[in-house]
Protein backbone atom coordinates (compact mmCIF):
# COMPACT_ATOMS: atom_id res chain seq x y z
CA UNK A 1 0.00 0.00 0.00
CA UNK A 2 2.67 2.53 0.91
CA UNK A 3 4.59 1.68 -2.69
CA UNK A 4 2.07 1.14 -4.79
CA UNK A 5 1.63 5.10 -5.88
CA UNK A 6 5.30 5.23 -6.72
CA UNK A 7 5.43 1.70 -7.90
CA UNK A 8 3.30 2.85 -10.75
CA UNK A 9 4.84 6.51 -11.56
CA UNK A 10 7.83 4.97 -11.72
CA UNK A 11 6.27 2.46 -14.48
CA UNK A 12 4.52 5.06 -16.37
CA UNK A 13 7.57 7.04 -16.83
CA UNK A 14 9.36 4.29 -17.98
CA UNK A 15 6.66 3.31 -21.21
CA UNK A 16 5.38 7.09 -21.60
CA UNK A 17 2.22 6.29 -19.97
CA UNK A 18 0.13 9.37 -18.97
CA UNK A 19 -3.02 11.34 -19.36
CA UNK A 20 -2.21 12.63 -22.50
CA UNK A 21 -1.28 8.58 -23.86
CA UNK A 22 -2.99 6.79 -21.54
CA UNK A 23 -3.10 2.18 -21.61
CA UNK A 24 -6.34 1.03 -23.29
CA UNK A 25 -7.86 -1.01 -20.63
CA UNK A 26 -7.10 -1.20 -16.64
CA UNK A 27 -6.96 -4.71 -15.34
CA UNK A 28 -6.88 -5.53 -11.54
CA UNK A 29 -7.37 -8.54 -8.71
CA UNK A 30 -10.61 -7.82 -6.93
CA UNK A 31 -10.53 -11.21 -5.32
CA UNK A 32 -10.59 -13.98 -3.82
CA UNK A 33 -8.01 -12.75 -0.94
CA UNK A 34 -8.70 -10.65 2.05
CA UNK A 35 -10.78 -7.78 1.35
CA UNK A 36 -8.02 -5.27 3.11
CA UNK A 37 -5.45 -6.15 1.15
CA UNK A 38 -7.54 -6.17 -1.89
CA UNK A 39 -8.80 -2.52 -1.33
CA UNK A 40 -5.92 -0.19 -1.77
CA UNK A 41 -4.73 -1.70 -5.25
CA UNK A 42 -8.93 -1.98 -6.38
CA UNK A 43 -9.50 1.93 -4.98
CA UNK A 44 -6.06 2.90 -7.36
CA UNK A 45 -7.21 0.63 -9.82
CA UNK A 46 -11.02 2.91 -9.78
CA UNK A 47 -8.77 6.62 -9.37
CA UNK A 48 -6.77 5.76 -12.31
CA UNK A 49 -9.84 4.75 -14.73
CA UNK A 50 -11.17 7.99 -13.54
CA UNK A 51 -8.43 10.35 -14.31
CA UNK A 52 -7.27 8.19 -17.99
CA UNK A 53 -10.69 7.86 -18.79
CA UNK A 54 -10.66 4.36 -19.87
CA UNK A 55 -12.68 1.04 -19.15
CA UNK A 56 -11.78 -1.23 -15.78
CA UNK A 57 -11.69 -4.87 -15.30
CA UNK A 58 -11.58 -6.70 -11.75
CA UNK A 59 -10.12 -10.14 -11.95
CA UNK A 60 -10.38 -13.16 -10.73
CA UNK A 61 -7.09 -13.94 -9.32
CA UNK A 62 -6.98 -17.55 -9.84
CA UNK A 63 -8.35 -16.97 -13.46
CA UNK A 64 -5.20 -15.01 -14.22
CA UNK A 65 -3.14 -18.32 -12.93
CA UNK A 66 -5.08 -20.26 -14.96
CA UNK A 67 -4.34 -18.12 -18.82
CA UNK A 68 -1.09 -18.42 -17.86
CA UNK A 69 -0.56 -21.26 -20.47
CA UNK A 70 -1.85 -18.75 -23.28
CA UNK A 71 0.68 -16.79 -23.18
CA UNK A 72 3.92 -17.95 -25.17
CA UNK A 73 6.58 -20.14 -23.41
CA UNK A 74 9.92 -19.37 -22.96
CA UNK A 75 10.69 -23.20 -22.56
CA UNK A 76 11.28 -26.53 -24.84
CA UNK A 77 7.64 -26.10 -24.76
CA UNK A 78 7.59 -23.33 -26.75
CA UNK A 79 6.46 -25.00 -29.91
CA UNK A 80 3.02 -26.13 -28.10
CA UNK A 81 -0.15 -23.87 -29.13
CA UNK A 82 -2.13 -22.71 -26.63
CA UNK A 83 -4.36 -24.97 -24.64
CA UNK A 84 -7.76 -25.87 -26.11
CA UNK A 85 -11.15 -25.80 -24.25
CA UNK A 86 -12.35 -27.88 -22.80
CA UNK A 87 -9.25 -28.73 -20.74
CA UNK A 88 -8.32 -29.55 -17.51
CA UNK A 89 -5.96 -27.36 -14.64
CA UNK A 90 -4.86 -28.25 -11.40
CA UNK A 91 -4.08 -24.39 -10.04
CA UNK A 92 -1.98 -24.85 -6.58
CA UNK A 93 -0.53 -21.81 -4.91
CA UNK A 94 -0.13 -20.55 -0.84
CA UNK A 95 -3.68 -20.04 -0.75
CA UNK A 96 -5.66 -22.46 -3.22
CA UNK A 97 -5.46 -26.07 -4.55
CA UNK A 98 -8.04 -27.25 -6.95
CA UNK A 99 -8.79 -29.03 -9.81
CA UNK A 100 -10.91 -27.11 -12.78
CA UNK A 101 -12.65 -28.12 -15.76
CA UNK A 102 -12.49 -25.14 -18.43
CA UNK A 103 -15.11 -25.30 -21.01
CA UNK A 104 -14.58 -21.55 -22.14
CA UNK A 105 -13.29 -18.11 -20.56
CA UNK A 106 -16.61 -18.12 -18.48
CA UNK A 107 -17.46 -21.58 -17.92
CA UNK A 108 -15.31 -23.17 -14.74
CA UNK A 109 -16.60 -26.42 -12.83
CA UNK A 110 -14.80 -27.08 -9.58
CA UNK A 111 -13.46 -31.21 -10.06
CA UNK A 112 -11.59 -31.29 -6.89
CA UNK A 113 -11.13 -28.78 -3.79
CA UNK A 114 -9.23 -28.69 -0.96
CA UNK A 115 -11.27 -29.43 2.21
CA UNK A 116 -8.75 -27.66 4.81
CA UNK A 117 -5.44 -25.63 3.56
CA UNK A 118 -3.82 -25.82 0.51
CA UNK A 119 -0.94 -27.11 -0.81
CA UNK A 120 1.35 -23.66 -1.14
CA UNK A 121 0.48 -23.39 2.89
CA UNK A 122 1.03 -26.68 4.39
CA UNK A 123 4.52 -27.00 2.36
CA UNK A 124 5.37 -24.07 4.31
CA UNK A 125 4.52 -25.03 7.38
CA UNK A 126 5.97 -27.84 6.90
CA UNK A 127 9.50 -26.30 6.21
CA UNK A 128 9.21 -24.13 9.44
CA UNK A 129 8.71 -27.27 11.24
CA UNK A 130 11.68 -28.72 9.93
CA UNK A 131 13.33 -25.48 11.11
CA UNK A 132 13.92 -23.01 8.01
CA UNK A 133 12.77 -18.96 7.88
CA UNK A 134 11.77 -16.39 6.03
CA UNK A 135 9.64 -16.03 3.12
CA UNK A 136 8.88 -18.74 0.55
CA UNK A 137 9.77 -21.44 2.41
CA UNK A 138 8.35 -24.04 0.29
CA UNK A 139 10.78 -23.06 -2.61
CA UNK A 140 13.49 -22.91 -0.13
CA UNK A 141 11.96 -26.49 1.04
CA UNK A 142 12.50 -27.29 -2.58
CA UNK A 143 16.24 -26.03 -3.29
CA UNK A 144 16.92 -28.17 0.27
CA UNK A 145 15.75 -31.45 -1.43
CA UNK A 146 17.57 -31.17 -4.38
CA UNK A 147 20.85 -30.32 -2.74
CA UNK A 148 20.24 -34.05 -0.63
CA UNK A 149 22.65 -36.51 -2.13
CA UNK A 150 21.68 -38.91 -4.64
CA UNK A 151 22.32 -42.02 -2.88
CA UNK A 152 20.39 -40.76 0.31
CA UNK A 153 17.33 -39.45 -2.21
CA UNK A 154 17.82 -43.41 -3.25
CA UNK A 155 18.17 -45.04 0.49
CA UNK A 156 14.72 -42.23 1.37
CA UNK A 157 13.11 -43.58 -1.59
CA UNK A 158 13.10 -47.10 -0.95
CA UNK A 159 11.56 -46.67 2.79
CA UNK A 160 8.85 -48.11 3.30
CA UNK A 161 7.00 -45.59 6.15
CA UNK A 162 3.38 -46.53 5.98
CA UNK A 163 4.12 -48.36 9.31
CA UNK A 164 6.71 -47.75 11.95
CA UNK A 165 8.17 -51.30 12.03
CA UNK A 166 11.25 -52.06 10.37
CA UNK A 167 11.48 -48.47 9.42
CA UNK A 168 14.84 -47.68 11.15
CA UNK A 169 13.45 -43.62 11.70
CA UNK A 170 10.19 -44.88 13.21
CA UNK A 171 8.72 -41.50 10.56
CA UNK A 172 5.27 -43.03 9.70
CA UNK A 173 3.61 -40.87 7.05
CA UNK A 174 0.23 -42.11 4.70
CA UNK A 175 -1.77 -40.63 1.87
CA UNK A 176 -4.99 -39.00 2.87
CA UNK A 177 -8.55 -40.56 2.14
CA UNK A 178 -6.73 -44.13 2.07
CA UNK A 179 -8.17 -45.79 5.24
CA UNK A 180 -11.41 -47.71 5.37
CA UNK A 181 -12.73 -45.24 7.86
CA UNK A 182 -12.33 -42.42 5.22
CA UNK A 183 -12.43 -43.97 2.39
CA UNK A 184 -11.40 -41.97 -0.84
CA UNK A 185 -14.32 -39.59 -0.83
CA UNK A 186 -15.86 -37.65 1.82
CA UNK A 187 -19.04 -36.28 1.76
CA UNK A 188 -18.70 -33.28 -0.61
CA UNK A 189 -16.65 -35.81 -3.50
CA UNK A 190 -13.00 -36.00 -4.05
CA UNK A 191 -11.77 -33.32 -2.01
CA UNK A 192 -7.58 -32.73 -1.78
CA UNK A 193 -6.37 -32.13 2.10
CA UNK A 194 -2.57 -31.33 3.34
CA UNK A 195 -3.13 -30.42 7.07
CA UNK A 196 -1.87 -33.85 8.10
CA UNK A 197 1.49 -33.54 6.51
CA UNK A 198 2.53 -30.73 8.52
CA UNK A 199 0.55 -32.83 11.56
CA UNK A 200 2.57 -35.69 11.36
CA UNK A 201 5.84 -33.68 11.48
CA UNK A 202 4.45 -32.32 14.46
CA UNK A 203 3.75 -35.33 16.32
CA UNK A 204 6.73 -37.08 15.39
CA UNK A 205 8.79 -33.88 16.74
CA UNK A 206 6.98 -34.35 19.96
CA UNK A 207 6.88 -38.38 20.52
CA UNK A 208 10.51 -38.77 19.09
CA UNK A 209 12.29 -35.98 20.11
CA UNK A 210 11.11 -33.77 22.16
CA UNK A 211 9.91 -35.98 24.63
CA UNK A 212 14.24 -37.35 24.38
CA UNK A 213 15.93 -35.94 27.01
CA UNK A 214 19.13 -37.02 24.82
CA UNK A 215 18.36 -34.61 22.26
CA UNK A 216 17.99 -30.55 22.23
CA UNK A 217 14.43 -31.51 20.27
CA UNK A 218 15.46 -30.74 17.22
CA UNK A 219 16.61 -33.21 14.24
CA UNK A 220 19.41 -34.16 13.58
CA UNK A 221 20.81 -33.54 10.00
CA UNK A 222 19.93 -37.02 7.85
CA UNK A 223 16.51 -37.27 9.76
CA UNK A 224 15.80 -33.69 8.38
CA UNK A 225 16.49 -34.53 5.65
CA UNK A 226 14.43 -37.72 5.32
CA UNK A 227 11.30 -35.55 6.43
CA UNK A 228 12.09 -33.17 3.88
CA UNK A 229 12.28 -35.44 0.94
CA UNK A 230 9.44 -37.97 2.16
CA UNK A 231 6.79 -35.16 2.80
CA UNK A 232 7.14 -33.12 -0.81
CA UNK A 233 6.77 -36.75 -2.04
CA UNK A 234 3.70 -37.76 -0.35
CA UNK A 235 2.29 -34.04 -0.79
CA UNK A 236 2.99 -34.45 -4.69
CA UNK A 237 1.81 -37.87 -4.94
CA UNK A 238 -1.43 -37.04 -2.77
CA UNK A 239 -2.24 -34.65 -5.82
CA UNK A 240 -1.75 -37.53 -8.31
CA UNK A 241 -3.63 -39.76 -6.59
CA UNK A 242 -6.68 -37.55 -5.83
CA UNK A 243 -6.90 -36.18 -9.98
CA UNK A 244 -6.47 -40.15 -11.51
CA UNK A 245 -9.36 -40.86 -9.31
CA UNK A 246 -11.26 -38.14 -11.35
CA UNK A 247 -9.66 -38.73 -14.23
CA UNK A 248 -11.08 -42.99 -13.43
CA UNK A 249 -14.60 -41.16 -12.51
CA UNK A 250 -14.91 -38.57 -15.48
CA UNK A 251 -13.11 -40.08 -18.17
CA UNK A 252 -13.92 -42.20 -21.08
CA UNK A 253 -13.91 -45.89 -19.55
CA UNK A 254 -17.10 -48.36 -18.80
CA UNK A 255 -18.76 -46.49 -15.33
CA UNK A 256 -16.76 -43.04 -16.03
CA UNK A 257 -19.62 -40.45 -16.74
CA UNK A 258 -17.32 -38.73 -19.72
CA UNK A 259 -17.56 -34.91 -18.38
CA UNK A 260 -13.74 -35.50 -19.37
CA UNK A 261 -14.80 -36.34 -23.28
CA UNK A 262 -12.77 -34.05 -25.25
CA UNK A 263 -10.02 -32.71 -22.76
CA UNK A 264 -6.57 -33.75 -24.53
CA UNK A 265 -4.76 -30.70 -22.44
CA UNK A 266 -3.15 -30.01 -19.12
CA UNK A 267 -2.43 -27.20 -17.12
CA UNK A 268 -0.32 -26.29 -13.97
CA UNK A 269 0.00 -23.31 -12.69
CA UNK A 270 -0.06 -20.91 -9.70
CA UNK A 271 3.16 -20.58 -7.36
CA UNK A 272 4.07 -24.36 -6.42
CA UNK A 273 3.46 -25.03 -9.91
CA UNK A 274 6.88 -23.67 -10.24
CA UNK A 275 8.16 -27.04 -8.36
CA UNK A 276 10.31 -29.02 -10.53
CA UNK A 277 9.60 -32.32 -9.31
CA UNK A 278 5.64 -31.55 -9.00
CA UNK A 279 6.10 -31.28 -12.79
CA UNK A 280 8.43 -34.11 -13.32
CA UNK A 281 5.62 -36.17 -11.19
CA UNK A 282 2.21 -35.11 -13.32
CA UNK A 283 4.29 -35.59 -16.28
CA UNK A 284 4.76 -38.78 -15.67
CA UNK A 285 2.30 -40.51 -13.55
CA UNK A 286 -1.00 -38.86 -14.99
CA UNK A 287 -3.35 -41.97 -16.28
CA UNK A 288 -3.82 -40.56 -19.05
CA UNK A 289 -5.49 -43.66 -21.14
CA UNK A 290 -8.55 -42.61 -19.13
CA UNK A 291 -9.31 -39.48 -21.13
CA UNK A 292 -8.17 -42.21 -24.51
CA UNK A 293 -5.15 -43.38 -25.91
CA UNK A 294 -3.30 -39.71 -27.04
CA UNK A 295 -1.21 -38.51 -24.36
CA UNK A 296 -2.22 -35.52 -22.73
CA UNK A 297 -0.30 -31.99 -23.47
CA UNK A 298 1.23 -30.76 -20.80
CA UNK A 299 1.12 -26.81 -19.90
CA UNK A 300 3.36 -25.41 -17.48
CA UNK A 301 3.98 -21.62 -17.71
CA UNK A 302 7.63 -20.11 -17.52
CA UNK A 303 8.50 -20.22 -13.41
CA UNK A 304 8.91 -16.20 -13.50
CA UNK A 305 4.70 -15.98 -14.53
CA UNK A 306 3.87 -19.25 -11.65
CA UNK A 307 3.79 -16.63 -8.99
CA UNK A 308 1.58 -14.20 -8.24
CA UNK A 309 2.33 -11.53 -11.22
CA UNK A 310 1.03 -8.29 -13.05
CA UNK A 311 0.61 -10.15 -16.60
CA UNK A 312 -1.68 -13.09 -15.86
CA UNK A 313 -4.10 -10.47 -14.38
CA UNK A 314 -4.08 -8.01 -17.44
CA UNK A 315 -4.00 -11.36 -19.47
CA UNK A 316 -7.10 -12.32 -17.87
CA UNK A 317 -8.55 -9.04 -17.88
CA UNK A 318 -7.73 -8.77 -21.56
CA UNK A 319 -9.43 -12.03 -22.32
CA UNK A 320 -13.01 -10.88 -20.16
CA UNK A 321 -13.24 -7.89 -21.89
CA UNK A 322 -13.10 -8.93 -25.65
CA UNK A 323 -14.30 -12.39 -25.51
CA UNK A 324 -17.17 -11.53 -22.79
CA UNK A 325 -17.58 -7.99 -23.39
CA UNK A 326 -17.66 -7.26 -20.07
CA UNK A 327 -16.42 -4.22 -17.85
CA UNK A 328 -16.88 -3.70 -13.90
CA UNK A 329 -18.72 -0.90 -13.09
CA UNK A 330 -16.93 1.85 -10.86
CA UNK A 331 -19.30 1.08 -7.83
CA UNK A 332 -17.63 -2.63 -7.19
CA UNK A 333 -15.99 -3.99 -3.87
CA UNK A 334 -13.28 -6.26 -3.37
CA UNK A 335 -14.55 -10.34 -3.00
CA UNK A 336 -13.16 -12.23 -0.32
CA UNK A 337 -15.12 -15.16 -1.63
CA UNK A 338 -15.64 -15.58 -5.42
CA UNK A 339 -15.84 -19.01 -6.46
CA UNK A 340 -14.28 -19.55 -9.86
CA UNK A 341 -17.30 -21.40 -11.47
CA UNK A 342 -19.09 -18.15 -10.04
CA UNK A 343 -17.34 -16.05 -12.58
CA UNK A 344 -19.60 -13.47 -14.00
CA UNK A 345 -22.70 -14.34 -11.85
CA UNK A 346 -20.85 -11.70 -9.05
CA UNK A 347 -22.28 -8.10 -9.19
CA UNK A 348 -21.23 -4.78 -10.74
CA UNK A 349 -19.97 -6.53 -14.27
CA UNK A 350 -21.30 -4.30 -16.84
CA UNK A 351 -21.72 -5.34 -20.73
CA UNK A 352 -19.93 -3.28 -23.27
CA UNK A 353 -20.70 -2.21 -26.69
CA UNK A 354 -18.53 -3.91 -30.19
CA UNK A 355 -17.42 0.39 -30.53
CA UNK A 356 -15.68 0.35 -27.17
CA UNK A 357 -13.61 -3.30 -27.80
CA UNK A 358 -12.91 -2.13 -31.56
CA UNK A 359 -11.62 1.50 -29.33
CA UNK A 360 -9.55 -0.48 -27.04
CA UNK A 361 -8.56 -3.10 -29.11
CA UNK A 362 -7.82 -0.72 -31.88
CA UNK A 363 -4.46 -1.65 -32.03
Amino acid sequence: MATIANMCRDFCHKHDISATSPPDLICVTRGPGMAGSLSSSTEFAKGLSVAWNVPLVGVHHMLGHLLTSFLPQQSQQSQLPPPRFPFLSLLCSGGHTMLVLSKSISEHEIIINVSDIAVGDSLDKCARELGMYGNMLGRELESFIKNIPQSEKEEFEAMNVDTRIGNKYKFRLTLPYQTPKNGKFNQDGIQFAFAQFLSNIQEYKKKFYVSDASNSGEFDAKTKRMIAYKTQEFVFDHIIDRINLSLKMHGVRRQADGKFVGVQDFVCSGGVAANTRLREKLFNNLNYEELGQSPLRFHFPDLSLCTDNAIMIGLAGMEIFEKLKLKTDLSFTPLRKWPLNELTSVDSWVGVSDDEIDGVCKY
